[in-house]
């Protein structure tokens, strides 16, 4: 009688302990989620920046040689490209209203 009683307790304790357990992994998946989601949305904005480079650099270097073009036009196509990369990695600065530099983003 005694031993079917703390078998009772103990198979309830378990079973509470498992529920318990269950939805702290249940709340640990949804935060590792959320968290995965945020890196993913991180490493997507440098890709989409490559993405743009690669595509200036098919229109004004491949495209050119493709067609054909002299050597003088791709090399100033080339160094448009190079102009345009470099000021866009280093930021475009523009005047604010009250004369001081801001970064356009």
């Amino acid at each position: 009688m005694i031993a079917e009683t703390v078998r009772d307790i103990l198979l309830s304790v378990y079973l509470a302990a498992g529920i318990a357990l269950t939805l702290v992994l249940i709340v640990a998946a949804f935060f590792v989620t959320k968290a995965l989601l945020g890196l993913i949305r991180a490493a997507k904005r440098p890709l989409e920046g490559f993405g743009e480079v690669a595509d200036a650099t098919v229109e004004h270097i491949a495209k050119p040689l493709r067609e054909g073009v002299s050597i003088g036009n791709v090399a100033g196509n080339a160094a448009g490209f190079t102009a345009g990369f470099v000021s866009g990695f280093l930021g475009r600065v523009r005047r604010g209203g009250d004369g001081k530099n801001k970064r356009k983003r």
